[in-house]
C-alpha cells in the first residue's frame, strides 16, 4: 500500500517547472543585434535615411567639442615647449637672489618712448631653471615610506598589545602550594544533619586538627 495515500501523512509540494522566477523577464526577451523585427533600440526604428545627403561638418564638429572637449594641445601648447623650464617661483628669485647671479637682463633698465615703459620688464622674462630644492621632498619622502610601513602593522591594536615585554620561560612560576586537606573547614560526612536549628544551613565548623605555629 502506499504510504502516501494514507490519511494524515505528510503529501510534499511538487515544484512547478512554470513558475517565473530570477530574471524571467529578461532572459525571455534578450536583446538580438541585426534588422530584426524584436530587439531593435528606439533610434534605429525611428531613423529615416536620406540618399545622397552630405553630413554637416560644423554640426558634428560642435557636437565633438561639446561631448570631448578640446584636446589638451589647444590648451597648454599654445607657445610649444617654451613653459616646459620655468620652474623658478618669484619668491625663490627674490628670496635667494637667483634673479642677481642668473638672470641676463641687463642691470639698468632704459626708458622706451615708444611703449612708455622701463624696458626690459622682468616679468616679461622670468628666469629658466629647476626650482631651488630645500630638502622637502625628501622630508615628506621619509615620512610617507615610515606611514606605508605603519601600514602593514595591524590594523587594531590595544595599549597593552603595544606595551606588552615578552618575558623568558624562566620567570615562570612553577613550583605552587596548597593548604593540606586536614587544615580545611568541612561538614559532616553524613547527609543528615542532626542539629535541628543547623538544619539545612550552609555552616562552615572550624578544622578538627589545629595547625601547628613554630
Amino acid at each position: 500500500m502506499d504510504s502516501s495515500k494514507l490519511p494524515g501523512w505528510r503529501i510534499e509540494q511538487k515544484f512547478n517547472t512554470n513558475v517565473l522566477i530570477g530574471n524571467w523577464n529578461e532572459e525571455r526577451r534578450k536583446f538580438q543585434r541585426g534588422n530584426v523585427s524584436f530587439g531593435n533600440s528606439t533610434h534605429r526604428h525611428d531613423f529615416k535615411r536620406y540618399d545622397n545627403y552630405v553630413p554637416d561638418m560644423k554640426v558634428r564638429r560642435e557636437a565633438s567639442n561639446r561631448n570631448d572637449g578640446l584636446p589638451k594641445e589647444l590648451i597648454f601648447s599654445h607657445h610649444g615647449k617654451s613653459y616646459s623650464n620655468n620652474c623658478i617661483s618669484w619668491y625663490d628669485a627674490l628670496m635667494n637672489k637667483r634673479e642677481v647671479r642668473e638672470s641676463t637682463l641687463p642691470t639698468l633698465r632704459q626708458w622706451d618712448s615708444k611703449s612708455s615703459a622701463w624696458v626690459p620688464e622682468r616679468t616679461d622674462y622670468p628666469l629658466q631653471g629647476p626650482s631651488t630644492m630645500f630638502g622637502l621632498k625628501e622630508k615628506l619622502d621619509r615620512k610617507w615610506e615610515t606611514e606605508g610601513q605603519k601600514l602593514n602593522e595591524p590594523a587594531y591594536q590595544s595599549t597593552y598589545g603595544t606595551s606588552y615585554h615578552k618575558h623568558g620561560t624562566e620567570d615562570l612560576v612553577k613550583k605552587h602550594h596548597a593548604t593540606p586537606r586536614k587544615l580545611s573547614s568541612h561538614f559532616h560526612a553524613h547527609t543528615i544533619n542532626k542539629n535541628l536549628p543547623l538544619r539545612n544551613v550552609s555552616v562552615n565548623i572550624a578544622p578538627e586538627i589545629l595547625p601547628s605555629i613554630t
